[in-house]
């Protein structure tokens, strides 16, 4: 009998291993298998946007008593429940962002967007779980966001973690995850198109058919997921609409104008408010909390309207229902409130506040049309809310054809699309003139990664003048004669600059080529008169062990120099070392290497226990090996590979703690530790490498 079930077990393990080999050997039909994993993603996203709906719902039932609070409801709440709910709300985020995946905080989108840029859409798995949870709770318990961010990011998630199982190409990769973002924004607001059109559009970037199949398939399906759990009518009524007079229309152009203002004061408040809180001294777990605080106050002082989503208001904006310094104040209000939520912490999407703050707008404009030409308005402000919504969202996003049909598909109307085609182009272009960002990239921008440029990244910024200088440089005393410092500058080949000091060994000068040539014809003459110090610049530049790359390249285009002086942070005026051009160019060009190799590797490559090296240049080499017993145990900032090496740690891959049999690849950070059975992927000197690789 126990043979009988051992050998049963060994038939199912037999067909399981079978389903596995014909999974990964699918891609070799690659259209089929494109469009059969969009179709899964699409089906997980659908599920994943309807469970994350009903999430939603359960922390508000939880906080309120309520899955729906309205308005009304929440005015006849005591004062300090409208001020502890949405404090609380921050306090269990807090630990979650903290402890659990700091990825899950703010709206999302950028970090998804950096995957694709920077890590061949490597996205950890354990992101969507925070996600859910943090952004449930937050939006939850009146957290000013949206839902589409966070589901955006979950399913980008998922399909990442589809990809990497099925050990997919990078391109491949990357399309799985717009698939992910697609599905997301397509089932949490009815729409397949504008679903599609913000994976192309903002996620990807790119318009290529490799791409648009799959993700349409994956769009379609999550729409249908979604429909069937929570209907099939538009997110909201369309107001009635007909253009009074085409002069109407200049009325319109002037939304555009006010709805890129908006978006823009939007978006440096929510980035200045993220900056003051990177930078606060403040536990981390903490700062969620003061976010929900702050949406308390907002709250006791009578503006319930900005907790949560806000479809509510939007709807009755659309029905040209507020008053205009209820519509001012709320813009104002919503502003702060999401800032508040995001800027600190909390999780939440940044589509559904555009909308909100672009009803508000609309109505704003309307208010000023009726006192200038009222003859040719119409006759409430529900279509100037409308296309203010898309105008807002263009304009915040940078992405014209994705507000304009989203607007169209949650509204199903048709009449109102030239207003809105022309406010939200308006917008877009007059945004971009008072913020080179949307609000999506502007946070990658100070991250160093550029993504109007395709997938270029500013690595500069994350390597500090230490992991470059030497410490070897040239120096010589003021007081040096003519003839004895060009003697010292012959001798020095290998350096382009001559550090200058005192008496006391502090730094007063530096002393390049274009100090030298004013003298150099004329050296038997001045050099009984001359000595460093008349030569000197005496204003030098230097840097510190801890400034960034990206400053010491701009500082040797700016001075026209090729080496400059390192000093202590402690004593500005004591050299310590120096940074060359052209330590700065290789130090650029082997991140950049070690970064494509990543992507392309990080989803294919297989753990041996044997080396796998291959060369990349002459002299230069590259190897998979296992971690020799000095290094682990250690971190790799500790070990200092690169300085004391020459080479560079681009992946690290190690057995899976929750899957096992399972390998996780790991991005390399300094503060990595190596354990023991790790295997990694070194770059850099050829004899170093094999070196390495033979112990």
């Amino acid at each position: 009998m126990l043979g009988q079930e051992s050998d049963e077990r060994k038939q199912h393990l037999s067909l399981w291993e079978r389903f596995l080999h014909l999974l990964r050997e699918f891609p070799s039909r690659e259209y089929s298998f494109n469009l059969l994993v969009g179709l899964v993603i699409g089906v997980i996203g659908g599920y994943g946007a309807v469970g994350f709906r009903y999430a939603i719902h359960g922390v508000e039932r939880l906080m309120f008593g309520t899955a729906e609070p309205t308005y009304h409801y929440l005015l006849d709440l005591p004062w300090y429940w409208l001020l502890a709910i949405p404090t609380i709300g921050g306090l269990i985020v807090g630990p979650i962002v903290t402890f659990f995946a700091s990825e899950a905080k703010g709206h999302g989108v950028p970090e998804v967007m950096a995957a694709v840029a920077t890590k061949g859409g490597i996205i950890r798995g354990r992101v969507a779980a925070a996600k859910v949870v943090a952004s449930a709770v937050t939006i939850g318990s009146g957290g000013s966001a949206g839902s589409e961010g966070p589901i955006v990011q979950i399913g980008s998630s998922i399909a990442s973690a589809i990809g990497q199982f099925l050990k997919v190409s990078p391109s491949k990769m990357k399309t799985f995850v717009g698939c992910g973002s697609a599905a997301g924004i397509a089932a949490v607001f009815n729409a397949p198109v504008a679903g599609m059109l913000f994976s192309l559009e903002i996620i990807l970037g790119e318009f290529t058919v490799m791409h648009i199949s799959p993700i349409i398939v994956a769009s379609v399906t999550a729409t249908a997921v979604s429909r069937a759990y929570l209907g099939n009518a538009p997110a909201f009524e369309v107001p009635e609409y007909a253009l009074v007079s085409p002069i109407e229309l200049i009325h319109y152009a002037v939304l555009g104008l006010a709805a890129a203002m908006v978006a823009v004061a939007f978006a440096k408040s929510l980035t200045a408010t993220e900056n003051v809180f990177e930078r606060a001294r403040i536990p981390e777990m903490f700062k969620p909390a003061i976010g929900g605080l702050t949406i308390g106050l907002l709250g006791v002082a009578g503006l319930p309207h900005v907790y949560g989503v806000g479809y509510e208001f939007i709807e009755e904006a659309l029905r040209g229902h507020l008053p205009l310094m209820l519509l001012l104040g709320l813009i104002v209000a919503k502003i702060v409130a999401t800032s508040a939520t995001l800027g600190t912490g909390g999780s939440g999407g940044i589509l559904a506040p555009s909308l909100f703050l672009g009803a508000m707008t609309g109505g704003v404009v309307w208010y000023g049309g009726q006192l200038i030409t009222p003859e040719l308005m119409a006759p409430n402000y529900g279509p100037y809310a409308l296309v203010g919504m898309a105008a807002v969202v263009a304009s915040a996003t940078r992405a014209p054809l994705q507000a304009i049909l989203i607007l169209f598909e949650l509204t199903g109307g048709y009449a109102v699309i030239l207003p809105l085609m022309l406010s939200s182009i308006i917008a877009v272009l007059f945004g971009s003139k008072l913020m080179t960002e949307s609000i999506y990239t502007v946070k990658l921008k100070a991250k160093g990664i550029n993504l109007r440029r395709g997938a270029e990244v500013n690595v500069l910024k994350g390597i500090r003048t230490a992991d470059v200088m030497r410490t070897e440089f040239k120096v010589v005393p003021d007081n040096m004669r003519l003839r004895p410092l060009l003697d010292v500058i012959g001798d020095a080949a290998t350096h382009s600059t001559i550090f200058v000091t005192d008496r006391k060994e502090r730094l007063i000068g530096l002393i390049s080529f274009q100090e030298l040539r004013r003298v150099l014809f004329d050296v038997e003459a001045l050099e009984p008169i001359l000595v460093a110090a008349d030569i000197a610049n005496l204003n030098p530049v230097a840097v510190s062990p801890d400034e960034t790359l990206d400053v010491v390249i701009k500082l040797f285009g700016r001075k026209n120099l090729d080496e400059l002086p390192v000093v202590d942070p402690a004593d500005p005026t004591r050299v310590i070392g120096s940074v060359h051009r052209a330590d700065v160019v290789e130090a650029y060009n082997h991140e950049i290497l070690k970064r494509d190799l990543m992507g392309s590797m990080a989803s294919s490559m297989i753990v041996a226990n044997k080396v796998q090296s291959s060369p990349l240049s002459p002299g230069y080499s590259m190897a998979e090996i296992e971690v020799p017993s000095e290094f682990a145990g250690k971190s790799l900032r500790t070990l200092d590979l690169r300085a004391k090496r020459g080479i560079e740690v681009m992946l690290v891959r190690r057995p899976s703690p929750d899957k096992p049999g399972n390998i996780e690849g790991i991005v390399p950070s300094p503060d990595l530790i190596l354990q023991p059975g790790d295997v990694v992927l070194l770059s850099g000197p050829q004899d170093v490498v094999e070196r390495l690789a033979r112990r």
